[in-house]
């Protein structure tokens, strides 16, 4: 994060913005992961008067970076104090979609994302990208008991994550992954990140990781131009 030399006025206007500022509502539902969420509109609608009210205003600048783009969001306050935090993805290739449209959609993301998160705003349901499955529905290599740490690490550095492999892996809905487009494995990815900050065991750990060494090469084949 970058700031401006002082940002007390800003933070003291953030934290009066931040506890009138309402939820923003869920009106959107993800149809790959089926989970809800706020879009871009209902986030800048639920935010835009409180943050008014305070003095303080939101930019959000696209940018590109070889073969990432991404987006810079600066919050400003009257005085002159600011803050900002950029965020990219890789622009890879999508089929049915024009590079343009791709790098839309990713943009899209981003400032809903990076918005919601400079504001401290809960914007979507918790989720690693793919849900939870229910205990009927657990697979057996989930059932297996839990293994040692160096036991999982044997296994991961003697398996190759090959494409074949990593588009044959399915999500909680039964998609490959090689079926699902690049921006929801991106999006996936980011609450892989999120999934693996918390507390969780070793063979869940291990799992979140396999997800995504598998999306980083289907990712790394579409835009090598190997796979669609």
């Amino acid at each position: 994060m970058n700031h401006s030399e002082t940002i007390g006025k800003l933070a003291e206007a953030l934290s009066r913005a931040q506890a009138e500022m309402h939820a923003a509502k869920f009106n959107s539902v993800n149809p790959f992961l089926k989970n809800n969420y706020a879009d871009l509109g209902s986030i800048i609608d639920t935010a835009k008067p409180t943050l008014g009210k305070y003095g303080l205003a939101v930019t959000q600048h696209p940018f590109n970076d070889g073969d990432r783009v991404g987006v810079e969001t600066v919050l400003t306050h009257a005085s002159g104090e600011w803050i900002s935090s950029s965020l990219s993805l890789p622009l890879a290739d999508e089929k049915g979609k024009s590079g343009a449209q791709v790098a839309g959609s990713i943009i899209t993301y981003l400032r809903r994302y990076t918005l919601s998160a400079v504001l401290g705003m809960y914007s979507d349901e918790d989720t690693d990208g793919n849900s939870e499955p229910k205990p009927a529905e657990l697979k057996p290599r989930e059932a297996k008991p839990v293994e040692k740490p160096a036991e999982a690490k044997a296994v991961s550095e003697s398996e190759t994550m090959t494409i074949e492999r990593a588009c044959a892996i399915v999500n909680s809905e039964g998609v490959k992954y090689g079926e699902i487009p690049s921006e929801k494995l991106q999006a996936m990815v980011l609450g892989i990140n999120k999934g693996l900050k918390n507390g969780i065991d070793d063979a869940k750990r291990a799992e979140y990781n396999e997800k995504k060494q598998a999306i980083a090469v289907i990712l790394k084949a579409r835009a090598n131009k190997e796979i669609q």
